[in-house]
This record gives C-alpha cells, sequence and structure tokens, in this order.
C-alpha cells in the first residue's frame, strides 16, 4: 500500500538584528528579529510557503523571546529626555521667580547656577544665563506654563525639589515681596502639589501660606 504523507511545518528565518533593552535582562542587549512561516511539506520535506505567521524579537542573552513592539522600549533614553525637559523647565522657572520682582542681581544668578548645577548636574554657562534671561523677559507666559510638560511626571520630591529651587532663587537678594510670594503661591498650584504639603514648605522657608 502507498502512502502520502503531507502535512505543514513552521520555519523561522533571521531577518534583522541589533541591540534593544531586554525587559528580562534590565539592561541592553543584542537581539534576532525572526520571522516564522508555515510550509507545506511532502515527505517531511518543506515545498513551499503557505502562510506568514509573524515576527517575534528573542534576545541573545536570555533568550527570552517578544512582541516586535519591545524594539520600541526604550526606559533610559526616555528618562534622558524628561531630564533634559526638567531641567530646562527648572531653569526657566528659577529665571522667571527672580524677574518677579522687576529686577534681578548677582546673588540670584548665583543662586540660580547652584541650584541648575544639583538638578541638571551640569554648569549653566554665562551666555546661556544671557540667553535664558532676556527670553525671561520677553516671555509673558503664566510660570506655571514651563512646567507643564513635566509635572505630571514627577513625584512629591522632585515637585519639592523645583519649589526649594524657586524660593531659594526669590530669598537670594534678602527679601521676598509680595510678588515673589504670589510666584511661589502660582508654582506650587502648577506643581500640583497638595495644598499642605506644599504650605509646609513654604512655611519651613518663612513663605506665607497659600490661602485656601
Amino acid at each position: 500500500m502507498f502512502f502520502i504523507v503531507w502535512g505543514w511545518r513552521g520555519r523561522q528565518k533571521e531577518i534583522g538584528n541589533g541591540e534593544f533593552y531586554c525587559p528580562d535582562c534590565g539592561d541592553y542587549r543584542g537581539y534576532r528579529l525572526i520571522a516564522v512561516t508555515r510550509w507545506f511539506t511532502l515527505y517531511w520535506i518543506p515545498l513551499f510557503k503557505t502562510k506568514e505567521l509573524g515576527e517575534f524579537v528573542e534576545c541573545g542573552s536570555c533568550q527570552g523571546t517578544f512582541n516586535e513592539g519591545v524594539l520600541q522600549f526604550d526606559p533610559k533614553g526616555a528618562q534622558e529626555k524628561f531630564e533634559a525637559s526638567f531641567a530646562i523647565a527648572s531653569k526657566r522657572v528659577m529665571f522667571k521667580m527672580a524677574l518677579a520682582d522687576g529686577e534681578i542681581d548677582e546673588g540670584e544668578i548665583a543662586q540660580i547656577t547652584q541650584a541648575f548645577a544639583n538638578i541638571a548636574k551640569r554648569e549653566i554657562s554665562p551666555e546661556d544665563i544671557a540667553a535664558e534671561l532676556e527670553a525671561a523677559r520677553d516671555d509673558t507666559r503664566p510660570i506655571g506654563d514651563y512646567l507643564e510638560d513635566v509635572a505630571g511626571s514627577l513625584n512629591d520630591t522632585g515637585k519639592e525639589l523645583v519649589l526649594r529651587s524657586a524660593i531659594a532663587v526669590a530669598k537670594a537678594d534678602g527679601h521676598v515681596d509680595e510678588s515673589e510670594e504670589s510666584e511661589l503661591h502660582e508654582l506650587a498650584k502648577a506643581l500640583d502639589l497638595p495644598r499642605a504639603y506644599a504650605n509646609g514648605v513654604l512655611a519651613e522657608e518663612g513663605i506665607k501660606a497659600m490661602a485656601r
């Protein structure tokens, strides 16, 4: 009796490779992008492709497999981008605070320089100071607008850091007037700090609490 043996078999083929952030390894690793296809077989010999079954990513280190979308996952890159935007927003907030009373002195510049170094882990150049000062003078937006893109991603500790940096700038000339106080209140609101939390920080720094 003559039997015909036929069926289907999945076949894998590497169609790309590179480096990605492996969720299982928790770091960057090499990967292979693999396409899976179904082939018709006759006597276990694959003759022709019948269907594209899809693609997956295989980690070269742990051999874990993932959906192709994992290649878009870059937590370190996203964190670096966020930190850069946070540093820029914080710097602009401090310059706006320094100008709240209509003038800026050397003590405020020195305080901004120190605070920015603490936040961004790098020095601010004299050229950057001049450019930011000019931009702050020309920009009439409320102080909270500078934080629209980052405030929602900050925890309370990060928000407190921004608020305390702004307070330090306001106090750099030895006096916090009503315009600066008002700006600090608006900043605390824009940061969406709990009122009790914000008032605690303000009180600790000798600043009038926000009204209910």
